[in-house]
């Protein structure tokens, strides 16, 4: 076997790893406007063992109130990154649920704003990321047979666990001489087709392909409780830019709104 020959062959066998893969939405990012970090570790509460997520992106807005004070609020995404050419996702859909899913219950930390709760969540929720229409209520792997999904399971535990652990460990609980907000997303990207299925109004499946699905995943174990109303992005590699630069107006929004009261 000549160099180049076993260069790509090399080359053919790292394509199939997910590793460029990874690289190349650390790319989008960055040149979207976001800071990466990558393979970072947390705690699985269940297993008691660390773990990986694949990447961690992050943007900030910061202003200074006076000269004593400032305000700094950051958006991080919990990203898991899944290959699924072979076996293409279907999330199964249904209506939300009027009020109890109209809101986007994004997770933060916060300190330093004097604000009571409701008042934080009100500019949150009415800034945030909307809801779809509809939210995934389960999912599986297609052409995998018996129901399989066990990969998507996988990255919709992965992304809710880390993000647990970030939130938890985050330095924008620490008391400043300002107001600090975190605020977190799951998100799992996919390389491959997503569908959405669902029934029409005649009670027929439907399957449609999409780039954004939007799907409830409460967890609940002995170490974990997201609560009701959980949501995870879903997302094609297509979709990335134009649900990076959503999340940034959405930062600069609520920024704006925290800066009023």
């Amino acid at each position: 076997m000549s160099k180049s020959e076993l260069i790509e062959k090399l080359k053919k066998d790292l394509l199939d790893t997910g590793f460029p893969l990874e690289l190349s939405i650390s790319n989008t990012l960055k040149r979207n406007g976001w800071g990466v970090i990558h393979n970072s570790y947390y705690i699985d509460r269940d297993d008691q063992k660390g773990r990986e997520i694949d990447l961690i992106a992050r943007t900030f807005q910061y202003k200074e109130i006076d000269e004593e004070k400032f305000q700094e609020i950051a958006f991080s995404l919990i990203i898991e990154i899944k290959k699924a050419v072979k076996k293409p996702w279907v999330i199964f859909t249904t209506e939300k649920r009027g009020l109890l899913e109209d809101f986007y219950r994004l997770k933060y930390v916060s300190s330093g704003f004097n604000i009571e709760t409701y008042r934080l969540n009100e500019v949150l929720f009415s800034n945030g990321p909307k809801v779809n229409e509809t939210l995934g209520r389960n999912f599986y792997e297609g052409f995998s047979g018996n129901g399989a999904r066990d990969d998507i399971y996988k990255a919709l535990t992965g992304t809710v666990k880390a993000l647990e652990h970030f939130k938890e460990v985050s330095v924008y609980k620490t008391e400043a001489a300002g107001r600090l907000m975190e605020i977190f997303e799951s998100l799992v990207i996919i390389e491959g087709k997503l569908y959405e299925a669902f029934l029409d109004e005649d009670g027929e499946l439907q399957v449609e392909e999409r780039q954004y699905i939007q799907s409830t995943f409460n967890y609940l174990s002995p170490n974990y409780n997201t609560g009701d109303g959980n949501i995870v992005s879903i997302i094609t590699i297509d979709y990335l830019k134009d649900l990076l630069l959503d999340r940034r107006n959405r930062l600069e929004d609520i920024f704006r709104g925290y800066l009023k009261m």
